[in-house]
């Protein structure tokens, strides 16, 4: 599923929500594409940073250590 169908979705359920309580069921799919959107978000970002080099005092590029980024 693309991106800008589950920020459409977030977004209906979030309106809808503001209207009126949500039922069990909508609310389960509700979280399902919150889950969804940051899943893919993260990874998004994960994808870019994972291209990024820095160029450290000499010159030399060096690639970002994994462990130090976190994206919990």
């Amino acid at each position: 599923m693309e991106m800008k169908d589950i920020i459409a979705k977030v977004n209906y359920y979030s309106a809808l929500a503001k209207k009126r309580t949500l039922t069990d069921e909508e609310t389960i799919e509700r979280q399902k594409y919150r889950t969804l959107y940051l899943e893919q978000f993260k990874s998004q970002v994960r994808g870019h940073l994972d291209k990024v080099k820095v160029v450290d005092e000499k010159g030399n590029e060096v690639k970002l250590n994994k462990k130090e980024i976190k994206l919990s």
